[in-house]
């Protein structure tokens, strides 16, 4: 049975907001002038902008008197509020594929906290969460950021995907020779729904590889539509994920669509 991966980011794609601010935000008072500050240090010293949210966030929350624990991550995302039909969105997607013969996999590529997602109500969906996390010392407490994921190396997670390479470690083997015929998703079957710029170099890899990405957007379009004038995205659809609404028939179309191709294949080679 073929394979169709479908990768999303997840902040304003999956759900309305940051995701802190379903349980962090409050529980840290992480307003403005906060995240002001930690733009203002990073430029000092020089800092990739999500490596310095991730330190200077467990810093201030030590300074709270409420360190960053696992457990205080992962309640935040059990918070977590989504966009309409989301949380059926996987299951009734499964099901079309199957009917289609085809297997339908889910990943995660987000800048977000693996933490809170993984407590999110909908982390079991997915095949790989691929996010920032943290190291945590022997009390369970964060003391350095362990991943960080930004919007420019979102794309190697594409890579990992296609190669079935689902880890942030085997360097060797994602850049060293990898036969098609052993790759375990093709580029080709892959849908990347994102919702700004920066999933920009997601998108535009998918569909350099002859994927297909989708834009969607909340109250307004506006970023979406500037998207799809430039080619960064094929579609964009309102980030309404329930049955039958535009999001939905369109990836039902790319199944289509696939299913086509892979019937006239079978024609050409009988």
């Amino acid at each position: 049975m073929e394979k169709i991966a479908i990768i999303y980011d997840f902040d304003y794609t999956l759900c309305p907001k940051d995701t802190p601010n379903f349980g962090l935000f409050d529980l840290y008072n992480l307003n403005d002038e906060f995240f002001k500050k930690v733009n203002q240090q990073a430029r000092v010293i020089n800092m990739e902008g999500n490596l310095a949210y991730l330190y200077f966030l467990s810093e201030h929350a030590k300074k709270c008197g409420k360190p960053l624990t696992k457990q205080i991550l992962s309640a935040a995302g059990e918070n977590i509020r989504f966009f309409p039909g989301v949380e059926t969105w996987f299951e009734r997607i499964n099901k079309f594929g199957k009917e289609n013969g085809v297997e339908v996999e889910h990943y995660l590529i987000s800048s977000g906290i693996l933490e809170i997602i993984e407590g999110s109500p909908i982390a079991k969906n997915f095949k790989k969460i691929f996010a920032s996390s943290y190291h945590y010392n022997k009390d369970g407490v964060v003391d350095w950021p362990l991943c960080c994921i930004n919007y420019t190396n979102k794309t190697q997670f594409i890579y990992r995907i296609n190669r079935g390479l689902l880890n942030n470690i085997d360097d060797d083997l994602l850049n060293g020779y990898f036969p098609k015929e052993k790759r375990a998703v093709k580029y080709e079957n892959m849908i990347y729904i994102g919702d700004g710029f920066t999933d920009v170099p997601g998108m535009k890899t998918t569909i350099q590889k002859g994927g297909l990405s989708i834009a969607v957007y909340g109250e307004t379009s506006q970023v979406a539509n500037e998207l799809l004038k430039y080619g960064r995205c094929n579609k964009i659809c309102k980030a309404d994920y329930r049955k039958g609404k535009d999001l939905e028939k369109y990836v039902q179309e790319k199944y289509a669509k696939f299913m086509k191709n892979t019937w006239r294949s079978k024609i050409l080679m009988s």
